[in-house]
């Protein structure tokens, strides 16, 4: 049976590679249903989400449904596993403390599926030890993470803190859904 994934995308210059891993999540068999935060919008179109994912992106919190439902229910139930890929410091930041500011973490509060965050910024920010405290809370709670890769960023430093490799998220996603 085919399974439903939101895609959570995030203001974090990996956004773009979202574009590739609608994709593969696709040639899976997946339906995938995108969701940006406003930040994400420098980075990558909704245009551009919504021709590869078929589906219209969902943006903000009145984005209107096909049902009376609101968008972040809507989206939850529909949802089989919320994948937050790229997840920036600030969204899991965010999630950690329940502070539900917009559309995407409204649905992850919403949401009796798995969630899985793939973590995307720079080696300093990754480390810091506030980031590493939420990231741990997280996982106590259940929430699942694929790790970030090391190697060069895009502020020209290199460290752990790209994106993890996206057949590295597509088997994280596929374990996680056949479990």
């Amino acid at each position: 049976m085919k399974k439903n994934i939101v895609l959570g995308i995030t203001g974090s210059i990996a956004a773009f590679k979202a574009c590739e891993l609608i994709g593969l999540l696709r040639k899976k068999g997946y339906s995938v249903q995108c969701v940006m935060s406003k930040e994400a919008e420098h980075f990558v179109t909704a245009l551009t989400l919504e021709t590869l994912s078929d589906k219209k992106v969902v943006k903000d919190m009145f984005s209107p449904t096909d049902s009376r439902e609101a968008a972040h229910i809507s989206l939850s139930e529909w949802a089989d596993l919320i994948l937050v890929a790229p997840a920036t410091a600030d969204v899991l930041s965010k999630v950690a403390a329940g502070i539900c500011s917009n559309i995407l973490i409204c649905t992850i509060a919403a949401a009796d599926c798995p969630i899985a965050f793939a973590p995307a910024m720079n080696s300093i920010m990754f480390n810091n030890p506030i980031i590493q405290e939420k990231i741990e809370y997280l996982k106590n709670k259940k929430y699942y993470f694929i790790e970030p890769a090391t190697g060069r960023l895009a502020c020209g430093s290199s460290g752990i803190g790209r994106l993890a490799p996206l057949g590295t998220i597509v088997e994280k996603v596929e374990n996680i859904l056949t479990s």
